[in-house]
Parts: structure tokens; sequence; C-alpha cells
């Protein structure tokens, strides 16, 4: 609703024009009127209305004096001027001094509503313009005020508005989980800045008008002391009243930190940095909502690697995809972040590396990881306010996923791989070849690649690689003079002993007693 007076010398006029219609539906509620431009100026620096309507042709200080009066002092109304037939020509000058329209007399119902319809819409742009720059100016002082670089002389305004206040914290809001895969929608800024705002306001039972800052994912604000007295000075019980306000207005999940408090608006820089500081904590701290630096102060957050056997495990259940081992090695991986203490950039590190490990493995069976619809969200998590329990989904969906990737090009691809991998073995037997090894070599899990060659060709693995080894074994017992170690190096045992024992295993009788054995045939 805006407000106006009405500016005419005769009384019949005013008080016709003010009954001509209804002035609040059409946006406007008269507060005042005045029968010549002297008065109408002092009622306008009194009052300050958003519209004059006034006269042409009135004494002492006419229309066109009022408005140029107006502009001299640089006052905020706009102006509609009432004109008889013979002063349209002076009507049109005085559109140039800055008015937003005018009517002729006699007044016309409803040429008069379409004139406020039109001024209605030029003052609400010209409203949300004058907020805008407002805002702007608000938040280019919070900015300068958190990073220590407002001058103390600029103080006055933000110190009128708490003259009883004997503390200052600086509070983070954060909203968490709206994320561009589970639908969830941000509200428009305005309504968010809103809502912090009477949510604050409410709290505190405040008449005081509270300032937000928007940082890149959360919104700062200032809560004097004062605003703390009716929860008995608790800051925390004071926030959980916000929280609750704001959950019933947004139905979204909230995060809160709360800096240190500080004595003086000086120090604002040093309550901002604690808060920043408790909001580190926000992943470790998974079930509170609200952390004061307090319920941190003295802790610390640690940028650690897991174990690499945790990384395997994760690896081999994923590509066996063993679902109980994949929920073992994630609970591992999570309770290894809560129970060291890792930091965010930690954490970002450690689930990276993960992912990074599987797309290695996907592209060593040529599959191509971009058929993982999660592996985008589970890479950029970290660029969005993200509870841990959003992370942890996040990451069980992208290791469930990528698990069926693997079976499908193990599918694809085990019996055409399983023929190259047993020519692999057949030729290069002599050398130090294990599972493990040809595994990695033709990135397949070892696990699933001693099934497959059992499956294949009815034998395991190492019995097989036994199996070609001890045959060349025997060719050169018959065929060469070597001594039995030479000969073991040679088929590709590096213990002597242990080729003995594999030898006597698979022909019932030593190495030695093989070779008599031929000798004593020839």
């Amino acid at each position: 609703m805006f407000t106006a007076i009405i500016v005419d010398d005769e009384l019949f006029v005013r008080k016709g024009l003010i009954g001509l219609m209804d002035w609040e539906a059409s946006g406007f509620q008269i507060i005042g009127e005045a029968d010549d431009g002297e008065d109408a100026l002092a009622l306008i620096k009194e009052k300050n209305p958003d519209l004059v309507i006034t006269d042409i042709r009135m004494p002492i200080l006419d229309g066109i004096g009022l408005i140029q009066a107006a502009a001299n002092e640089q006052l905020s109304s706009s102006f509609i001027i009432i004109s008889g037939y013979h002063d349209f020509s002076y009507a049109q000058q005085a559109m140039r001094h800055g008015v937003m329209d005018y009517v002729v007399k006699p007044i016309d119902e409803d040429e008069l509503k379409d004139a406020l319809a039109r001024i209605r819409e030029k003052l609400s742009i010209k409203k949300a313009q004058e907020e805008q720059v407002n805002k702007h100016r608000e938040e280019r002082q919070m900015e300068l005020l958190i990073r220590g670089e407002l001058k103390e002389t600029d103080l006055t305004l933000w110190n009128s508005m708490w003259p009883d206040a004997r503390s200052f914290t600086y509070v983070l809001f954060e909203i968490n989980d709206v994320l561009p895969w589970n639908g969830n929608v941000m509200p428009m800024n305005d309504m968010v800045h809103n809502g912090i705002r009477a949510a604050i306001q409410d709290a505190a039972r405040s008449s005081v008008e509270t300032m937000l800052y928007s940082h890149r994912q959360s919104y700062g604000a200032i809560i004097p002391n004062v605003d703390l007295t009716i929860h008995g000075g608790s800051m925390r019980r004071m926030l959980e009243c916000v929280l609750h306000r704001l959950r019933e207005r947004f139905q979204l999940t909230w995060r809160i930190f709360a800096g240190k408090p500080v004595n003086d608006l000086m120090q604002l820089k040093q309550s901002y940095m604690t808060a920043k500081e408790a909001m580190q904590f926000k992943l470790m701290k998974a079930d509170e909502p609200i952390i004061l630096f307090a319920d941190v102060e003295g802790q610390s957050l640690y940028y650690k690697y897991p174990d690499d056997e945790i990384y395997r495990q994760l690896t081999e259940a994923v590509e066996e995809n063993n679902l109980a081992s994949m929920q073992q090695s994630i609970a591992r991986l999570f309770a290894t972040f809560q129970e060291q203490a890792f930091s965010p950039e930690a954490i970002k590190s450690a689930i990276v590396q993960c992912v990074l490990n599987l797309v290695k493995s996907i592209r060593g069976l040529d599959g191509d990881e971009k058929d993982l619809q999660s592996l985008e969200s589970v890479m950029n998590w970290h660029d969005y306010s993200i509870t841990m329990n959003e992370l942890r989904r996040l990451f069980e969906l992208f290791v469930i996923e990528a698990a069926a990737l693997f079976s499908k090009l193990y599918g694809a691809s085990g019996k055409g791989s399983i023929q190259k991998i047993k020519s692999y073995v057949d030729r290069n037997f002599h050398q130090n070849l294990s599972l493990k090894s040809i595994s990695a070599q033709f990135y397949m899990n070892s696990a699933y690649l001693g099934q497959l060659f059992k499956k294949s060709f009815g034998v395991y693995f190492n019995d097989y690689l036994h199996q070609l080894r001890i045959a060349e074994a025997k060719k050169l017992l018959r065929q060469k003079e070597l001594r039995i170690y030479e000969i073991a190096e040679r088929v590709g045992f590096n213990n002597a002993d242990y080729f003995v024992t594999q030898f006597e295993k698979l022909e019932k009788v030593t190495p030695s007693e093989y070779r008599n054995r031929m000798n004593n045939q020839g």
C-alpha cells in the first residue's frame, strides 16, 4: 500500500476527490491534505508520502512551485497534477519537472483510476530499485565489517540499531541437500532472505530488521546479545527457535553455525572466522543441525588418507558385485572419516580416489565410465552444501551402479579375454606370474579371474601354471645336464625347494628321481 496526500485550495474539491473512489482498492492510503503549496511542502517533509496529488493554481505557492521546491530539497515524493482545460499547456510544462501524470478537471473517476494504476506500477518499480540499492549498500557494509575493513566512523548506523547490545555473534545459515540429482529446489534468494529475517525477528521478538549477507553457499547475520534475552541468554536456544521457524516455512534441511561472540562490532571479523571454523565440522557432526564455535573450540580436523587396504577391498567388492562386501567396505570408509576426524577436503580426496580406482578398472575392460549416471554427481558433490547422510547415499548409489557395469562388461568380454589370458600364460609361464599380476595386467578382478579360469578350463589357475612349469621341467630334465635349481629358475620357480615339492606332488617322484629313471631307460 502506498501513501498519498491531496493538495487543493478548494475544500469541496479535496473532499470530493477523497470520496470519489475507493483509494485502498487502487493501492493508496490518503494520509493528509493541504490547501496551498506552502502547507503542502511542510506536510511532505513531515509525512514523506509516496504520492502528492496537487492542483496547479493555488495561492502562496502554486503547483509548479511546490514541485520545484520538493525537488530542490531532494524530497522523494512523486506527483500527479490536476489542471483545468485551459491550463493543459501549463500541465505539459510541469511534466518536464518530473511529474509522473496529470488529470484534467472535471475529474473523471475512471481517468483517475487509470492514472493511479500507472503511478502504482512506476512506484512499485521505483521501490524495488530503491530496496535493491539499499540492500547492496547494506551488504557492502556487512562485507567490509566481516573483513575488518569498515571504518569506525561508519559504525553509527549499526550502533544505533542495537544501543543496548554488549556482544555480537556472527551466524551462518545454510540450506543443505538441494542438489541437481535429488529434485529439491532452492527458493528464490529474496524468499530465503525474508524467511531468515522473519525467523530471527520472531525468535528474538524484535522489531529491528535483521541485516543479511549472502555468502557463496550460506547467509550471514549479526545477532546481538539483546536478541537472546527471552531465551535466557542462550544462543543455542535462540537458534533452535529460529531453526524451527525455518523448517516450518521451507521444508528443507537447514544447518546453522555460530561464531565466537565479540564485544565490539569492529571485532566482528573474529566472530565470522570462527563461524566458518564451526562450519568445517558439519560432516563430522552430521546429526547436529546447530554447531556453535564453543562446541568445537580446541578440536582439530586432519587431512589424512584411508589405508590402501580400504581402497583395495572396496574395489574388489565392486568388481565382484558382492553387495555385502560393498556395504561393509563403505561402512569402514565412512567410519574412518569419523574416527580419524577427516577434514572436508580429506573426505573429498578419499571419495575421488575411490571413484578413480573404479574408473581405471572400467576402462581396462574397454568400458566407458560415462555410462554411469551417478558419476558426475559423485565427482562434484563438494560444489554443493551436502550432509554426510546424503553423501553416503550418493556414494552407495555410485558403487552399486559401478558393480552392475562390471558384471555387464565381464559378461561381454569374459570369453574372449580368458582365451587371451591362457595364451599369454602358455607363452610366459617361465616368468614371475601370479593370478594377481595377470588380473592387474588384464584389468580384471583377481577373484573373478580365478573363477572364470576354473569355469572355462576345469582347473584352477595356479594348478594350470604349475602343470605348464612341471611339463617344461620334465623336458629339461630329460634333455640337458642342468642342475635342479637352474631348471627351477628356468621354468619360473624362484625357490628350488618349492619346485621340488610341486614336482613331487604332480609326478609322485622328485626331479632327481625322475632324471635318474629317464637316464636308466636310455
